[in-house]
């Protein structure tokens, strides 16, 4: 009988060793089996005055932090001009839309595509097409609305955001992305940006506007219609901020251009802010087409201006600061037409025509930003080129755009010096920002945060244990495999010590 004995210990222990080996492999394979993801989709289009661009946003649907992560996935240009410039051709507008809804359907998965909304914004180029027929701007609208609806996604919307939206929505995309909200997120990529404690302003160009947001020193604001309200995560922001319409950088050179048809009687215009032997013809009704530049319709002998350039920044420079009226101002402190502007705080983000246009003059560095010194003689060196020389540096780039980057570039310096005031030590203070993490910097994803109610989280799919019961099984296994092991070993090492158990 006292054989039989340690012959049955030993069958136990060994199968109490085989049950803990099991049991560790299941809850581990149970614990961390694959869980298919969770993952909502949101779609928003950008109707800009220069072309319309479709953004594709994705999300895990449960929280962090109290609110989703979400990040650009997909973004599409739509072929052809903005909407606003089908204001003869309605319906073209919704036809032109088609590529890029198509290339959304293939983004977001089928079985996701009636729940995902979609969301049209239209911005500059529409709030002029309606300041001149507001009959015209709603069908290009509802055309495009039409086109919207019949898609297979969720509808949620399309209008005409307001130039103060277009810079709050900004303000919170970038704030978002950059994690000043929470504290986290892409802010450690940006090494310029990594210490900031508080948010980031928000500088936006368009072709048909510009934006500027922030938060100020002082909360109290002279002007309340450039003062907004916020709280997101817990915390109250107040927010100043104001669009400037026609400063945009299409609508300030076709300004420009108005303003300086009165040293051009011959219909010829010599124009520093074009290379030499850079020549255009400008038509003069176009040029009288926009509300922007309706104030200043005066009869001409000639159908057509011809532009000659002459490539000199500081020239340049000059006669784009006559767009900038610093006469008068009713408050402490101005931008320009008499528009209010508390002292500049912190650091900003400029995004949209400001990148585009910095990054192309390589001013745009995220490690150590040209200072405004730099910038200036840069435009400088730019200008003064011939432009069969700029020609030839860049073949792959459009000759229209190519041939614009002294003027925009020339204007955004005196935008953001003489029209908001950054001097040479709050223009280090500026970051050009393209892309934050894998999202495009822009009013957007802000829009679409706001609609959605900062994306609120449905209920995820849950693991079978928690954590905590997850740790304590795994403990308990271990420990019965550990006793089944120093069992073993004083069962065959040390016989004496079970006869005597036994016995």
């Amino acid at each position: 009988m006292a054989s039989a004995k340690p012959k049955m210990a030993v069958l136990i222990l060994g199968s109490l060793f085989v049950l803990a080996v099991i049991a560790l492999i299941t809850v581990a394979v149970t614990q961390n089996q694959w869980l298919p993801k969770n993952i909502k989709y949101g779609i928003v289009l950008d109707a800009g005055s220069s072309h319309t661009n479709l953004y594709v946003y994705a999300w895990p649907a449960e929280k962090e932090n109290d609110t989703g992560v979400v990040q650009q996935v997909e973004v599409c240009k739509v072929e052809g001009p903005g909407i606003s410039g089908y204001s003869q051709a309605v319906q073209n507008a919704s036809r032109s839309l088609q590529h890029c809804l198509e290339r959304a359907q293939e983004v977001v998965p089928q079985q996701q595509h009636q729940e995902t909304p979609v969301y049209l914004g239209a911005t500059a180029g529409m709030r002029l097409l309606s300041l001149d027929n507001r009959h015209v701007a709603m069908e290009v609208l509802s055309a495009v609305e039409n086109k919207l609806r019949s898609s297979p996604f969720n509808f949620q919307g399309a209008r005409i955001i307001t130039g103060q939206e277009e810079g709050a929505y900004g303000w919170i995309t970038i704030n978002y992305l950059l994690g000043s909200f929470k504290q986290s997120g892409w802010l450690n990529f940006l090494p310029k940006l990594t210490s900031i404690k508080e948010t980031v302003g928000a500088l936006d160009l368009g072709g048909a506007s510009t934006q500027i947001t922030f938060v100020p020193e002082q909360e109290q604001s002279e002007s309340q219609e450039n003062s907004l309200h916020f709280r997101l995560y817990g915390k109250s922001y107040n927010v100043y901020t104001h669009s400037f319409l026609c400063y945009g950088k299409d609508q300030a050179l076709r300004m420009k251009l108005v303003r300086d048809l009165q040293n051009a009687e011959t219909g010829r215009l010599q124009d520093p802010c074009f290379h030499t032997g850079y020549e255009r013809n400008v038509s003069i009704r176009d040029l009288y087409a926009s509300p922007c530049t309706a104030n200043y319709k005066q009869s001409l002998a000639f159908p057509q201006l011809h532009v000659v350039g002459s490539g000199d920044y500081q020239a340049c420079q000059t006669r784009i600061e006559e767009l900038f009226n610093k006469t008068s101002c009713p408050y402490s402190k101005c931008s320009f037409n008499g528009i209010f502007l508390p002292p500049l705080q912190g650091h900003f983000g400029a995004f949209s025509a400001f990148y585009f246009v910095m990054n192309f003059l390589n001013l745009s560095a995220e490690s150590s930003p040209a200072p405004l010194n730099s910038a200036i003689s840069t435009m400088k060196n730019f200008c003064s080129r011939p432009w069969s020389e700029v020609k030839a540096a860049y073949p792959q780039v459009k000759e229209k755009y190519l041939s614009e980057y002294c003027f925009s570039g020339t204007y955004i310096i005196s935008l953001l010096k003489t029209g908001y005031g950054f001097s040479l030590e709050t223009w280090q203070q500026i970051q050009f920002l393209g892309k934050i993490g894998s999202s495009d910097a822009g009013w957007t994803l802000g829009y679409m945060l706001n609609l959605t109610n900062m994306i609120p989280a449905e209920q995820s799919l849950m693991r079978p244990l928690s954590h905590a019961g997850y740790v304590g099984l795994m403990v308990l296994s271990s420990l019965v495999l550990v006793g089944a092991l120093l069992l073993g070993w004083c069962i065959f090492r040390k016989p004496r010590c079970l006869r005597k158990g036994i016995v």
